[in-house]
């Protein structure tokens, strides 16, 4: 049984000796500092976010999302056709985004996570995984000003997400993850963002992983264990019904993300209950297919926090191993 983390990771850190990446962002705001200079800072604190990772025992790493906002403004200033708007609400979250504007047709116009997967993986000793924006969420989390098609749109997204996914392959990238979370709340609209993903999938060899989290999951797993992806990530904390789901599900051979560590409650979880946990699901799904995970990205916990479920998560993997 293998550990991993969903994407982002908290960027300021609970040590007072390590980098303040938020200082030093306000800094170069003020000139007070180079862009050299916080370009630096940024490099420091993704290879903390990396040792950390490792010093806890996960076994497929992320560079913490530490350069990125939000989930989909760093892919959208990339694309020909967006303009970056106002702060909105990240979901249910008492974080927000900078809503990317669709004002033109949209089209790939640079990489947006191939040096940044190039740098992570040059400094960690386990495989790094990029996680990317499914192309629906993309497009329920723009203002469409421009398509006014939702199939359009999605479709013309699922290719220019293609062009990032083939770059990141070429690199090396061997887990190369895709977040839907809206899809969790438009289960009518499951055919066609899996139509999207097998098309930006099509003909990769990297591990091809779907993250679902913050909704139910219970109107569109069976479809999405049909889908073209390796493995499925479940957050089964935010929707409790989403273990009965899965219990009642038909994974065949692909593996499961458990999300089973609350990443937006600084509260510990019992070692005894996940466990338990685990050997409910352990009944549908061998456990050398189950990697434990929290339920989304870290980024809403403090850091101590973060750092402590990934340390009880690995020892969990490791007692039942």
């Amino acid at each position: 049984m293998k550990t991993t983390v969903v994407g982002n990771y908290p960027k300021i850190s609970s040590d007072k000796k390590s980098p303040n990446l938020r200082n030093s962002i306000n800094a170069r705001e003020q000139k007070k500092i180079s862009s050299e200079q916080l370009a630096q800072v940024y490099q420091e604190t993704i290879k903390r976010v990396l040792n950390e990772q490792e010093e806890a025992g996960i076994d497929i790493v992320t560079d913490g999302q530490i350069r990125w906002d939000d989930l989909v403004t760093p892919l959208a200033r990339n694309i020909e056709g967006f303009e970056i708007g106002g702060l909105i609400r990240f979901f249910n979250n008492n974080v927000y985004y900078r809503r990317p504007i669709i004002k033109s047709k949209l089209s790939f116009k640079n990489y947006s996570t191939v040096q940044q997967y190039q740098f992570a993986q040059a400094h960690s000793q386990k495989p790094v995984k990029v996680a990317l924006p499914g192309p629906f969420t993309f497009a329920k989390l723009c203002l469409d000003e421009h398509y006014h098609d939702l199939d359009k749109l999605v479709s013309d997204l699922a290719a220019i997400l293609r062009e990032e996914v083939a770059g990141l392959e070429k690199a090396g990238c061997q887990f190369i993850q895709l977040d839907e979370p809206s899809l969790c709340f438009h289960p009518d609209q499951v055919d066609l963002a899996l139509r999207a993903i097998q098309t930006l999938f099509q003909g990769i060899k990297a591990k091809k992983i779907l993250f679902l989290y913050f909704g139910p999951v219970g109107k569109i797993l069976p479809k999405v264990l049909n889908g073209s992806v390796n493995a499925v990530g479940i957050d089964i904390v935010s929707h409790k019904e989403n273990l009965g789901t899965l219990l009642t599900a038909s994974f065949n051979q692909k593996e499961l993300i458990l999300g089973c560590f609350d990443a937006r409650n600084t509260k510990l979880e019992k070692q005894e209950e996940v466990v338990r946990i685990v050997g409910r699901v352990s009944q549908k799904v061998p456990p050398q297919r189950i990697i434990l995970s929290p339920s989304c990205g870290l980024e809403f916990l403090p850091h101590e926090s973060a750092v402590k479920k990934l340390q009880v998560m690995a020892q969990i993997a490791q007692k039942i191993n």
